[in-house]
């Protein structure tokens, strides 16, 4: 998907034209305005625009966010996804799915890593990163279970420990770099 051609803006484009760009999207196919018949089509359309608009418009935050959790600035990762509060984001919700595993909350982040590729099933990144966790599920649970993470949720898990040695992929850290998958 090129997001430029998506919202019919050029490269070079403002914040500003591109969100005059998105609106009339959504203005032209509010699905207010459209019959049963184009409903689907309409939803797509719309989709679509969303999908562009976040990568244009958030793309930048996104890239730093990463940064955070890479550097395992953990909470700031955590404080900016806050702020942005794009639960319906594919790339919100793989950026807080490894919030989660940072803090050592496998259940929430699983649940955020599968909903980033429910969102958008075409990115390769998403799932292949949830590949990788289907397959290392074990490994991860033993991981957990050692250092006392057992079914750890955000109500119950302790702050001084919410750092751990895991990567974003569930492996350890020692000797591969860490990072996103």
């Amino acid at each position: 998907m090129d997001p430029y051609k998506v919202l019919g803006v050029s490269p070079n484009a403002s914040k500003e034209e591109i969100k005059r760009a998105y609106k009339n999207i959504l203005d032209e196919y509010s699905l207010a305005n459209s019959s049963i018949d184009s409903r689907p089509l309409a939803e797509d359309i719309i989709n679509e625009a969303n999908l562009a608009y976040d990568v244009l418009v958030n793309g930048g935050v996104y890239k730093d966010i990463r940064s955070f959790i890479d550097n395992d600035n953990i909470s700031i990762a955590e404080g900016k996804l806050n702020l942005l509060d794009l639960r319906d984001s594919a790339e919100w919700n793989y950026l807080m799915g490894f919030v989660y595993f940072k803090k050592g909350w496998f259940d929430i982040g699983i649940q955020h890593v599968v909903k980033s590729t429910e969102l958008d099933p075409s990115n390769k990144e998403y799932a292949e990163t949830l590949t990788t966790l289907r397959n290392r599920s074990g490994e991860i649970v033993n991981y957990y279970k050692q250092n006392n993470y057992q079914n750890p949720t955000p109500n119950q898990a302790n702050p001084e420990n919410a750092s751990n040695n895991m990567n974003m992929c569930g492996g350890s850290n020692s000797g591969n770099g860490g990072g996103m998958c």
